[in-house]
């Protein structure tokens, strides 16, 4: 955990170097899964797909605002069940500063029935003269079915490599605390005192880029004391 700290205590200090610009790449709109607190231009599009399994369309009706839908689509082994996994989501710039962002933003699952709130501070820049960015983000997530509320922290820095290459991290924290419900009871796991982690590279061109990460657990489910990391991929067409 000291490490992680450290390493984020880093990102954050390398992204005050630069200052926001208006410059973007696809994939600008998050890391690996956090949510950064930039936005595509107006009338963009994007097209992202996770693991080769998550489907996300988002489009920008103006500068500050995204629209996403997206669902879980298996190529192979296509049935009305996965109409069942949408999505529908929002995100807000509400403040773009010279060196900082801010971004609110809501999603609703129809199945598992699942709603989130949060936000997150974006600091830095990832284009121009930009040496990276750093973001800080809280969120809430509600499980409709069990009437559970629980609290999920992150943070994630985007790190300019080369032209072309980005180094990336991203870490997500469940906080082991019920807001509303018993404790236990959230989406099915006993024990959400936990974390994932994933770090990797990006990478980018101005409408396109390809994520290559090591996504591993870190918390009282994983039975393995070592951290484990499996393949994360993530490709993002923007147009």
């Amino acid at each position: 955990m000291k490490k992680l700290a450290l390493l984020s205590i880093l990102f954050c200090a390398l992204s005050f170097l630069g200052a926001a610009d208006e410059e973007f790449h696809a994939g600008d709109q998050s890391v690996f899964m956090l949510p950064t607190a930039y936005t595509m231009p107006k009338g963009s599009c994007a097209v992202t797909v996770y693991e080769a399994v998550i489907l996300q369309f988002a489009y920008a009706p103006i500068d500050r605002l995204h629209l996403s839908a997206g669902m879980v689509v298996l190529p192979f082994n296509y049935n009305l069940d996965m109409a069942e996994t949408i999505t529908a989501g929002a995100k807000y710039n509400y403040y773009r500063g010279k060196s900082m962002a801010s971004a609110v933003w809501g999603s609703c699952t129809y199945r598992p029935k699942l709603l989130t709130l949060g936000n997150v501070l974006s600091f830095g820049s990832n284009g121009g003269k930009g040496v990276g960015s750093v973001h800080l983000m809280g969120m809430l997530v509600g499980d409709i079915e069990s009437e559970n509320l629980r609290g999920i922290l992150g943070t994630g820095g985007i790190l300019h490599l080369f032209k072309r290459v980005n180094g990336m991290m991203d870490f997500l924290y469940y906080v082991p605390i019920n807001l509303v419900g018993e404790p236990g009871e959230f989406f099915g796991v006993k024990d959400h005192n936990y974390a994932l982690l994933n770090a990797g590279i990006r990478l980018k061109g101005k409408r396109g880029s390809v994520d290559w990460g090591g996504l591993g657990s870190v918390g009282k489910v994983v039975k393995s004391k070592k951290l484990q990391l499996l393949p994360f991929v993530k490709v993002t067409l923007m147009f």
